[in-house]
């Protein structure tokens, strides 16, 4: 082990660096002496480094800054984020922990961490209770059970009388901060999300490529019960035991003391974890290990045995490694790593969850929108009599023959680019001057508007562990879309995010993205039998043109981006556009009216994937 040290006054950081191939978690310690800063020119490299974080803000724009701190986001993304978990233990006055840091959190968003209250106001519909197992058991086989109580009032009647540990999700407010920072600040789902309890409208709605959410885990402790013997003590403390998540985590000690030990998994970018500490019925067994063994088919050594359920070689590399958690302290751990989870003194840790859509999923879905918008057959359902001069097998055979001349002609018109556009690659549009984490599509004059919200059904609101053998957020969800609702793009002033362009680069030509349509607004307008209140533009002189792209590859045909474009300028030019696309939708080798689309070309249809320039 290399152990390295840097001292600045009042600042200690104490960084472990092990092999980063096996030993799994890197150390970081953030000492405070408590003693007053003495106050001195600073350098201009002291006047670029972030100071010590006071308190933890979840609306702040550098949420993740703090919680990493004294390591920083940079370092954290280059070299650990989803390849080690980061530990950041802090001190301060010589006392392990800081509770000033997640004050605010507590004060302001878990009514002082009042547990009857924050059972009544969490996102889940149900409260998880933990039940111990009985004596008879040994701690480290016996499988967990929980129960779900709907009433908040019975929940904490149980939890406080029994002793038994809870979890649930956290109140909105809160849960919508911690997912939409951290997104953002990680970059997983390109830094976008569709808060699922709130009215808020997004470029993706069902479709949004990052999903998450924060459970609070309340522990407890009972001499009476069966499970670890705490050493000061003798009392009783709660234990998870050895388990995998297919979430990238964040956790946050918001009091009391836990245990983790932690080990390298063998299944990198997990589907689903494995849960050998619940107790599962045999098609949940069935489920997580044919899809880990699916994962680690290409990578896992030859020498080892099938990956397992059960927590063991097979499944795990490395040596183990502990660490301690104290209110203050942050700790990221990455998706597949093997942990188990000791109570030492009883408290709340809260944990972010975060998710998103993979690239096979969204190559896949692409594919299928360029299937079926083909004339090669794809759209026939399934028919099969064998004998009967109808075989399946032969007509899928010639059509999957055309499938590469298809795919190549898709990735020669843009192919990635087409998939995802700027607008999924960059956050959503803000400003993170008011610290919005959130953010919101909007022009650089704030022109962009909000109609009407879509109203979409709630999200399961199990917490992650007890339904990750379901579907995972957002899929197959409906909602009841009004036409006109969406976020409406001002195309005449729209100029995209900051550093973005739309410039041509040498050696490109447009073309059109096959995955895009557009909708003329009056359009679905006129065949409305219900009033067209909120359709009318804003300006009189304005028309209105629905951009959608990539929606035919779900059930729901739910866009990956639905966008309302709006303008005065260029509605000959939209017009033309819905035009073409009647006839077939090629309009790039247009000669006639190659001179409008090259004189003057609206940026908002380069960054929300209508357009794109493609190498000749």
């Amino acid at each position: 082990n290399i152990i390295l040290i840097i001292i600045s006054h009042p600042i200690v950081l104490l960084l472990r660096r092990v092999k980063m191939s096996q030993d799994p978690v890197i150390v970081v310690q953030d000492h405070h002496d408590g003693a007053p800063k003495k106050k001195r020119a600073r350098t201009e490299a002291e006047e670029k480094k972030k100071d010590a974080p006071n308190i933890l803000r979840p609306e702040s724009s550098t949420l993740l800054d703090d919680m990493l701190y004294p390591m920083t986001t940079e370092h954290f993304l280059k070299n650990h984020f989803r390849k080690d978990a980061v530990c950041i233990n802090r001190q301060q006055n010589k006392v392990a922990g800081n509770e000033e840091l997640v004050s605010y959190i507590c004060d302001t968003f878990l009514f002082g961490l009042n547990v009857k209250e924050i059972f009544a106001e969490t996102s889940s519909e149900n409260v998880f209770l933990w039940l111990r197992p009985p004596p008879s058991k040994s701690d480290s086989k016996a499988a967990l059970n929980s129960v779900e109580i709907s009433d908040p009032e019975s929940a904490f009647a149980l939890h406080q009388s029994g002793s038994h540990p809870a979890y649930c999700r956290a109140p909105p407010a809160l849960e919508q901060l911690l997912v939409a920072s951290l997104l953002r600040s990680t970059g997983l789902g390109g830094g976008h999300y569709h808060p699922p309890h709130a009215d808020v409208v997004t470029i993706g709605g069902g479709t949004t490529l990052g999903r998450g959410e924060v459970e609070l885990f309340i522990s407890t402790s009972s001499s009476s019960s069966s499970g670890s013997k705490c050493k000061d003590n003798g009392s009783v403390s709660h234990l998870t035991g050895w388990h995998t998540d297919f979430q990238e985590n964040f956790t946050i000690q918001l009091s009391g003391v836990k245990k983790w030990t932690l080990r390298r998994g063998r299944v990198r970018h997990p589907l689903r974890g494995t849960t050998p500490h619940y107790a599962r019925e045999g098609s949940v067994i069935e489920n997580q290990l044919k899809v880990a063994r699916l994962s680690c088919m290409s990578s896992c050594d030859s020498d080892t045995s099938a990956y397992g359920f059960e927590y063991g070689e097979n499944n795990a590399y490395g040596p183990e490694m502990s660490i301690t958690l104290h209110p203050g302290d942050c700790f990221y751990f990455p998706s597949g790593m093997w942990h188990k989870v000791e109570t030492i003194e009883p408290g709340i840790s809260l944990n972010v969850s975060l998710m998103g859509t993979t690239y096979a999923k969204l190559m896949s879905e692409a594919l299928q929108h360029l299937l079926v918008g083909s004339d090669e057959g794809w759209r026939e359902i399934v028919t099969s009599r064998p004998g009967g001069g109808e075989d399946a097998t032969n007509h899928l055979d010639s059509m999957m023959s055309r499938l590469p001349e298809m795919i190549s002609e898709f990735v020669k018109k843009g192919g990635a680019q087409n998939i995802l556009p700027p607008a999924l690659q960059y956050p959503p549009i803000g400003n993170d001057e008011d610290n919005n984490v959130f953010g919101s599509e909007s022009s650089e004059d704030d022109s962009v508007k909000n109609m009407e919200s879509h109203e979409l059904e709630e999200e399961s609101d199990e917490p992650i562990d007890e339904k990750e053998e379901g579907q995972s957020d957002g899929e197959n969800s409906e909602y009841e879309d009004s036409p006109t609702s969406g976020i409406i793009i001002p195309m005449d002033h729209f100029k995209g995010h900051p550093g973005w362009s739309c410039r041509q680069p040498p050696n490109t030509k447009l073309a059109k993205n096959p995955l895009a349509t557009l909708v003329a607004m009056e359009d679905v307008a006129q065949h409305r039998d219900t009033a067209t209140d909120g359709m009318t533009p804003s300006n009189p002189s304005s028309k209105q043109y629905i951009l959608n792209v990539n929606f035919a590859g779900n059930d729901m045909y739910e866009s990956y981006i639905r966008v309302i474009l709006e303008t005065e300028k260029y509605g000959p030019m939209m017009d033309w556009c819905v035009a073409c696309e009647s006839r077939g939708g090629a309009f790039d080798s247009d000669e006639t009216n190659k001179d409008l689309w090259l004189r003057n070309l609206p940026p908002c249809l380069f960054y929300y994937g209508y357009l794109s320039w493609v190498k000749i």
